[in-house]
């Protein structure tokens, strides 16, 4: 481990770091989960709590990574991190959990919300031949995007910094505008609104299963720890970038749901669905 520690360049600061955190958190599960949370809250101010719960959890989580993250700045993350407290078995193990189960979930919920996006919004054919094999375009494309993020990942770590900077800033444009039309254009005292009352398919509101509705969309940040070899000064800013990146992201997902609140009818929401 340490012979690779020292190969490795650190070449991403704290706003690298941050943008990594924001970019890797905000994803499709913030737009897909908006009916979810709010047919489980049953109305709009129980779904901006929820939201406000799930990001609490999650800030809890990071800080609680980020101490372990400043006594141990080593590539690795929740390997390294377990194997000093509780031993190279148990690391192991969760090492293996993470790059066998937990993070090929990952990829592949991500790429293939990714993919539905990409193929509703090209238009492109439900299916792709390949002379004679045929696949669907969704699988294609999601299989298409992670080979291209595997290939980035092996050139200088500067591209992947690059690159996150980039779509971070990328995606926040939409979420802001977002949040303004909901500020300045929305409807009024959307929040105070009954969504039982719009649906009657609409229980009356369960808000543990909303608040554990919106923590799918608010995964992945652990993962920036596996990088702390390569973050300049990692005792210091990756602390910094996890705690306050989710703090960033609690932020945007309260103003992307009034947005979505504020602009579309609670029951056109709720049957949007997953």
């Amino acid at each position: 481990m340490i012979e690779n520690e020292k190969q490795l360049k650190r070449n991403f600061g704290f706003f690298g770091t941050l943008s990594l955190v924001i970019g890797t958190v905000i994803g499709s599960g913030i737009f897909f989960k908006q009916g979810r949370v709010l047919q489980e809250a049953g109305s709009a101010k129980m779904a901006l709590l929820a939201w406000v719960v799930g990001g609490v959890l999650t800030l809890s989580s990071a800080m609680s990574v980020a101490e372990l993250g400043s006594e141990m700045p080593q590539t690795g993350g929740i390997y390294i991190y377990i194997s000093k407290i509780f031993g190279k078995f148990w690391g192991f193990l969760a090492g293996w959990m993470q790059i066998s189960f937990y993070g090929p979930a990952l990829i592949a919920s991500v790429s293939y919300f990714f993919s539905t996006l990409f193929v509703t919004f090209f238009k492109l054919p439900t299916k792709i031949t390949f002379f004679s094999f045929s696949m669907r375009s969704v699988v294609a494309v999601s299989i298409l995007a992670c080979i291209l993020i595997a290939l980035m990942n092996m050139l200088e770590n500067r591209v992947s910094r690059t690159f996150a900077i980039t779509t971070t800033v990328i995606k926040m444009i939409p979420i802001f505008a977002l949040i303004l039309f909901g500020l300045f254009f929305g409807k009024t005292g959307a929040t105070g609104s009954a969504i039982s009352v719009l649906s009657e398919q609409v229980d009356k509101g369960n808000f543990g299963v909303a608040v554990l509705s919106t923590l799918f969309a608010y995964d992945g940040w652990v993962i920036i720890s596996n990088l702390g070899g390569e973050i300049k000064n990692a005792q210091k800013n990756l602390p910094r970038a996890v705690t306050i990146g989710i703090f960033i992201v609690l932020l945007a997902y309260m103003g992307v749901s009034f947005g979505v609140f504020s602009s579309l009818p609670g029951k056109e929401i709720v049957s949007l669905g997953d």
